[in-house]
């Protein structure tokens, strides 16, 4: 292929030439844009994180008059104590069923205690049903949500022990069927620490 002469040579080669060179510039200036950006966005990241960091720090007395006022509560008092899941169960059992009793409901069904864990604690729900006039009744649960710790009533069940339309004797209320599971939280185990090995043992 012969190249054009006169003009339209000097032309073609000023073209090539510039070509050549937006290459070059281009083969450095893109690496070092996308190095730049890379690093900007970086610094940028560790400068959020900073600024956050110094927000936390600032909010530290707060935070910790926070956490001194948790602690003047007695926060604990509002959990189940033990922290095994067989003693926390019984502990469950050991606390409804006085209540149940000492409010003229009469204990029919109680199931096993579930256990299960949720957000650093553990779940235990206990499901019982009794039998209780309307007033024992509403003793009855007033009771169990005003207890302490705190138990939380869930999937109540009521069920008329009458047909629709009985009239009962004077002064002689139907007993109502109540299904509750009732639900507490305790704490888990402590984590175990492993004890050193001792001095001069064999591996």
């Amino acid at each position: 292929m012969t190249l054009p002469t006169g003009v339209k040579g000097r032309l073609l080669a000023i073209v090539l030439v510039l070509l050549s060179v937006l290459a070059v510039v281009a083969a450095v200036a893109i690496p070092a844009y996308l190095l730049y950006r890379h690093y900007d966005t970086a610094l940028m990241e560790q400068r959020e994180r900073i600024e956050r960091y110094r927000r936390v720090a600032v909010l530290k007395n707060d935070h910790q008059r926070a956490l001194d006022v948790l602690k003047a509560r007695e926060a604990t008092r509002f959990f189940l104590k033990n922290s095994a899941p067989n003693l926390g169960s019984a502990e469950l059992t050991d606390m409804v069923r006085p209540v149940l009793e000492s409010n003229g409901s009469r204990l029919t069904s109680i199931q096993p205690v579930t256990v299960k864990d949720d957000a650093g604690f553990r779940l235990y729900t206990l499901v019982v049903g009794f039998n209780a006039t309307p007033a024992a009744l509403q003793k009855t649960l007033y009771a169990l949500e005003t207890a302490m710790p705190y138990l939380f009533l869930e999937n109540v069940t009521l069920r008329a022990t009458v047909p629709r339309g009985f009239k009962p004797a004077p002064n002689q209320e139907p007993e109502v069927t109540a299904q509750v599971e009732i639900q507490a939280y305790g704490p888990k185990d402590a984590p175990r620490v492993a004890r050193p090995a001792a001095a001069g043992s064999k591996s």
